[in-house]
C-alpha cells in the first residue's frame, strides 16, 4: 500500500513539460517558481522533457527565460501560479512549447 501511494504521489506531483517542435537546439530554459527554480538543459530540437517538482509553499508567478546556444536570451514570460493548499497542486501541469515557427506558448492547468 505504501509503495502504491508513493507511485501515485509521484505521478500526481506538479510537473513542467517542455516540448521543442522546432529544428533548433537551445541552451536552456529556466523556470522560476514561487519558491524554487527549475532548469532544463539542453533543449534539443524535436524533443520532449518532463520534470516533477515539489508543491510550492506560496502562490505567485512562474517566469521563464529561454536561452539560445550562444547565451542570448531569446524569450521570456510568465503565468500565474495559484492554489488553495498543497493538495490542490496535485496534478498541476505546466506546458512550455516551442512550435515549428519558433513561437513560444506557456500555459498551466492550475
Amino acid at each position: 500500500m505504501i509503495i502504491v501511494s508513493g507511485i501515485a504521489y509521484h505521478f500526481l506531483s506538479p510537473q513542467i513539460f517542455v516540448r521543442n517542435h522546432s529544428d533548433r537546439n537551445f541552451y536552456q530554459v529556466i523556470f522560476n517558481l514561487p519558491t524554487s527554480q527549475i532548469t532544463f538543459e539542453p533543449v534539443k530540437a524535436n524533443s520532449r522533457q518532463t520534470i516533477y517538482f515539489s508543491p510550492q509553499e506560496k502562490t505567485g508567478l512562474v517566469t521563464y527565460q529561454l536561452i539560445a546556444i550562444n547565451g542570448d536570451q531569446v524569450a521570456q514570460g510568465h503565468i500565474k501560479y495559484q492554489f488553495d493548499d498543497n493538495s490542490s497542486q496535485l496534478g498541476t501541469k505546466l506546458s512550455f512549447i516551442i512550435d515549428k515557427q519558433y513561437r513560444i506558448s506557456f500555459s498551466g492547468n492550475n
